[in-house]
């Protein structure tokens, strides 16, 4: 072992029994841990309140500002092409970073790719594609809107319309914890709400954040009992990514991804639908684009997917790019990138801290699970 590498070691080792992992300076995990290249992920960036992300953190232009140089700092930012040869082609390179923006918010083309034009960067958007052109309104987003709605509206009359829609599993008292604390189950807690909502709404404001697809049909008897008219949102408010939109990113140079079709957890479908998930966004973004080779984004995460169906899916269709994840640093197969949230989901409020974390996470010292 290198000298310099085994006296790095012996004093991280003296550092970690007297404070926990995540206080090690980033640089010396970075040594201790290297890692060919790193993935970023966010979701938006804007300085004016987006009603239907309202109650999830996101960066301010500044904030987004400041990771940027942050990172230029640390590492060489590269694109999805240059990524996607150093994994396919090999010798890895060092401190590599890829920039990416998961579910197609419109902010994307409007506030995101204007910053990193003026910087010269690229970055890969991933895209819901049944959110392009604004014709479906996606349960969180919906879930938001009626967190809005809720807040405006006696508390008798949000239970009553909560148990006429068959949510009313969702009143269902809570352990008394703050809305905006992190939990197991909802790590960016809740934010944006005001007024303040009343401590008898609290599991029910968790909850709507929560809900699944097979829960669509209940939200959206709650959004008629609410007021919340899902086709004039999407209308005046255009919340996510046109398809001249995805069309003008590419041409400047943007790379675009597949997020999925409906944003449905894979882990959860018979294979057969999971696979289409894959394949059917890869294409529409494909034909869209023009790519030949379109990355693909797991919905929330790919912990539990079969890695070897992965590869063979991508042996069978050549279009299927690389994979993305949300595993932190951890190592995995040479075709899924796995991904830091640069968002404050967690107590720590910048870059740095997030990072030093996601490398103190014992699962950045072993493979992904699969």
């Amino acid at each position: 072992m290198n000298p310099l590498v085994r006296g790095a070691r012996r004093a991280a080792a003296r550092l970690l029994q007297a404070a926990p992992l995540h206080v090690a300076p980033l640089a010396l995990w970075r040594r201790l841990a290297p890692k060919a290249d790193l993935g970023i992920c966010y979701h938006l960036v804007s300085d004016a309140p987006v009603r239907h992300v309202k109650h999830y953190r996101y960066l301010d232009t500044d904030a987004f500002r400041a990771d940027l140089d942050f990172l230029a700092q640390r590492f060489e930012f590269i694109s999805y092409p240059e990524l996607a040869r150093r994994r396919r082609e090999g010798p890895p390179g060092r401190n590599g970073l890829i920039l990416t923006f998961d579910d197609g918010f419109a902010e994307c083309a409007t506030v995101v790719a204007p910053l990193l034009r003026q910087r010269g960067l690229s970055c890969v958007f991933f895209v819901v594609t049944d959110l392009i052109d604004n014709r479906v309104l996606f349960r969180e987003s919906a879930a938001s809107l009626c967190i809005e709605a809720i807040l405006r509206t006696p508390v008798a009359q949000v239970e009553a319309a909560v148990a006429e829609s068959g949510l009313g599993a969702l009143l269902t008292r809570a352990a008394a914890v703050p809305l905006s604390a992190p939990t197991a189950t909802l790590p960016a807690g809740l934010t944006g709400l005001s007024p303040a909502p009343d401590p008898r709404l609290s599991s029910l404001l968790r909850g709507l954040l929560q809900l699944g697809a097979g829960d669509e049909p209940r939200l959206q008897e709650l959004m008629g009992r609410l007021g919340v008219d899902a086709g004039d949102y999407l209308r005046r408010s255009q919340p996510y990514l046109t398809g001249e939109q995805l069309r003008r990113l590419h041409a400047e140079g943007f790379t675009i991804g597949a997020h999925s079709v409906s944003h449905r957890r894979l882990q959860e479908l018979p294979r057969e639908e999971a696979e289409r998930e894959i394949l059917a966004s890869c294409r529409i973004v494909r034909e869209i684009t023009g790519q030949d080779s379109v990355p693909f984004a797991f919905p929330y995460y790919g912990a539990g997917l079969d890695r070897a169906w992965l590869a063979g899916l991508r042996r069978q269709h050549e279009f299927v790019g690389l994979f993305f994840d949300t595993g932190g640093v951890r190592t995995d197969e040479p075709f899924v990138v796995q991904r830091v949230f640069g968002e404050r989901f967690s107590r720590d409020r910048s870059l740095d801290a997030v990072l030093r974390r996601a490398w103190a996470d014992p699962g950045a010292w072993r493979r992904a699970r699969r």
